[in-house]
């Protein structure tokens, strides 16, 4: 597994360097190292807590789930009440020029708690009760939380990424598709009522006539990858940056196209294809359960919320407002993804689970005869 590990790493690192050359060139003339040293400091946090993580083990993650979960509920409760209000949305608390958004430490904290309960209830997760009931009372509160402030895009990715870790775990198909159904269906419902959403999805059919309105970002996305080609106009010879708002966080992905062309865009998909692959290979290959339903839920998480970036960039979704993982801009998203990686580390590192005095009921083969 340390092969694994060693590819891990060097899909991130290469992630985070290109995101700190984007950055880079992204930065205002009169500052250009704007972006770029917030950033570092917060790559810096994030390996710092990568080590840390590696060097304890992540099955000490496993006693304090509930804790970590019951801290990530306050905090999307706290922000809601006291956050910093950002075009309509509160999402963040901001402080000595530093902003945290509590979501991001969300999708750990839940994905722990998922874990543990999977492992800890994999003879009982069969069961509608178990199997369904119970993790809705885990996911309801944290997707509720961020839907609320609003955040459409992350909710919708920690549902999705929740089922997928439950349905992995064991949940029973037959179980889990009806009130998944049901929620689509409430989805499709709020987001017909919702004036704001209608305008990205109709921006996203009509591209053309909202080029000056809601499409306005979209528009010029494209417009930088039709300039980039197939090699690029080279690094800091973008035009879009000056025209696309938000450049630096949501569609970086854009200027790496137009910089880069489609080698650039190939090489980022290919980046995050490795560490997807590489993370699905540390799930299948870990010591106990809590470690393999923590592997495939990070794993998902980060390419979902990748393959949902580049999607929106490219024209395939509509805006959705959710980063590129070591890429775009943004301190605490940052941490967290390098926290993430540091999980996946600590599995592929991690040694077979203590013995017990009976039959171990973490283990993959006690969860498939369960």
């Amino acid at each position: 597994m340390r092969r694994v590990a060693t590819l891990l790493i060097i899909a991130v690192v290469a992630l985070l360097s290109l995101g700190f050359v984007m950055l880079y060139s992204v930065s205002p003339a009169q500052d250009s190292t704007r972006f770029l040293s917030r950033q570092v400091i917060a790559g810096g946090i994030g390996m710092a807590g990568a080590a840390a993580v590696v060097l304890a083990g992540y099955r000490r993650l496993r006693p304090v789930a509930w804790v970590l979960l019951a801290l990530s509920v306050l905090l999307l409760v706290a922000v809601l009440l006291v956050g910093v209000r950002v075009n309509g949305a509160r999402r963040w608390f901001r402080f000595a020029g530093f902003q945290f958004q509590p979501s991001d430490f969300a999708k750990l904290a839940l994905l722990v708690a998922l874990a543990h309960y999977g492992a800890f209830c994999q003879r009982l997760i069969h069961d509608f009760r178990w199997g369904v009931v119970c993790p809705a009372l885990i996911v309801g509160p944290v997707v509720g939380l961020v839907f609320l402030q609003p955040d459409w895009g992350t909710a919708m990715l920690l549902a999705a990424v929740s089922v997928v870790v439950l349905v992995v775990g064991g949940v029973r198909w037959r179980y889990i598709v009806p009130p998944l159904l049901l929620g689509v269906a409430g989805f499709a419902i709020m987001l017909a009522l919702n004036p704001v959403r209608n305008a990205r999805v109709h921006a996203w059919l009509h591209p053309e006539e909202t080029s000056q309105g809601a499409g306005y970002q979209a528009w010029h996305a494209r417009a930088a990858l039709t300039r980039g080609a197939a090699f690029g106009v080279g690094l800091d010879k973008s035009r879009q940056k000056a025209l696309l708002p938000e450049h630096q966080t949501d569609f970086l992905f854009a200027i790496i196209a137009e910089e880069f062309g489609y080698v650039g865009s190939v090489t980022i998909v290919c980046l995050f294809t490795m560490l997807f692959v590489t993370g699905i290979v540390v799930a299948w290959r870990a010591p106990d359960t809590f470690g393999m339903l923590l592997a495939t839920g990070i794993s998902f998480m980060i390419a979902v919320q990748a393959l949902i970036n580049i999607g929106v960039v490219s024209g395939t979704l509509p805006n959705k407002g959710l980063a590129l993982p070591f890429i775009s801009y943004g301190g605490s998203n940052l941490m967290m993804m390098m926290v993430c990686t540091g999980v996946l580390v600590s599995i592929a590192l991690a040694g077979p689970s203590p013995p017990l005095t009976g039959p171990d009921p973490t283990t993959p083969g006690q969860l498939s005869n369960a």
